[in-house]
């Protein structure tokens, strides 16, 4: 899906929210960066429609670090984005605060430049739980 260029249908995040549970790594890992993007670029609501929430906090228990980061960066996404209540009581806050110590070496891409930027879990953490409770 051509997230930069084109409005997703609903049937499309419809297939990316059922990919959060598809048992591949780089589906589910897709899938949530595609979310948090969308939800970046006006789509937050839609995203929450289609019930991506409580399928990203299941994300969020991910054996798989890279999932989980996706998820935490995909719910702070649309908690910025006018969905912090959604966010907010979907249970989420707590498991991504159980994270906020974590210091392994994560990255992401900057919404404004497209770079990747280097972080840690823990900051990621930190930075989404701001924009879940609305202090940025």
């Amino acid at each position: 899906m051509a997230t930069d260029t084109a409005k997703p249908t609903e049937a499309q995040i419809k297939n990316l929210v059922a990919d959060l549970a598809h048992p591949g790594v780089y589906q589910r890992k897709h899938a949530a960066w595609t979310l948090a993007r969308l939800a970046q670029r006006g789509n937050a609501k839609t995203v929450v429609n289609t019930g991506a929430v409580p399928k990203l906090v299941e994300c969020l228990g991910a054996d798989e670090l890279i999932v989980r980061y996706r998820a935490v960066w995909a719910l702070g996404m649309l908690a910025k984005h006018g969905q912090r209540t959604i966010v907010l009581d979907s249970g989420a806050e707590t498991m991504i605060l159980g994270m906020i110590d974590d210091s392994t070496s994560v990255e992401i891409c900057d919404p404004h430049t497209s770079e990747i930027i280097r972080t840690t879990l823990g900051t990621l953490a930190r930075e989404m739980l701001e924009h879940i409770h609305g202090e940025s």
